[in-house]
């Protein structure tokens, strides 16, 4: 979780389904489905139960359940084993588990040119 939002988490369960947009300064995990846009200026956790379809930005992002569409992270993004991510991926540092599955592309900016 960030650092600057430890204290604060949004949780959605298994039984939740919201279709719309996510606004929030927060860390966040979600278990449920989710359809829409999802803005979290803090920590996005995906639990294997989570499914989201739609745009994603985070501070950084782990992701174990299903995902299909498109994310922006500006940390570091974790595929967990099982994961199911089918879009694109832009982010400073990734980690992509054995029996990940990944279908798109990932951007990752240059930081420093040797």
């Amino acid at each position: 979780m960030s650092s600057k939002s430890s204290s604060e988490l949004t949780h959605l369960s298994t039984s939740t389904v919201i279709e719309g947009t996510i606004d929030l300064d927060n860390d966040i995990r979600i278990a449920g489905t989710v359809i829409g846009k999802i803005n979290a200026r803090g920590t996005l956790i995906v639990e294997q139960t989570g499914k989201i379809k739609g745009e994603i930005k985070a501070s950084a992002a782990t992701i174990a359940g299903k995902i299909q569409g498109d994310i922006e992270c500006d940390g570091l993004m974790t595929l967990e084993s099982r994961s199911c991510f089918v879009g694109d991926i832009k982010t400073r540092q990734i980690v992509i588990n054995e029996n990940a599955e990944f279908q798109g592309n990932c951007a990752m900016p240059i930081t420093s040119a040797e």
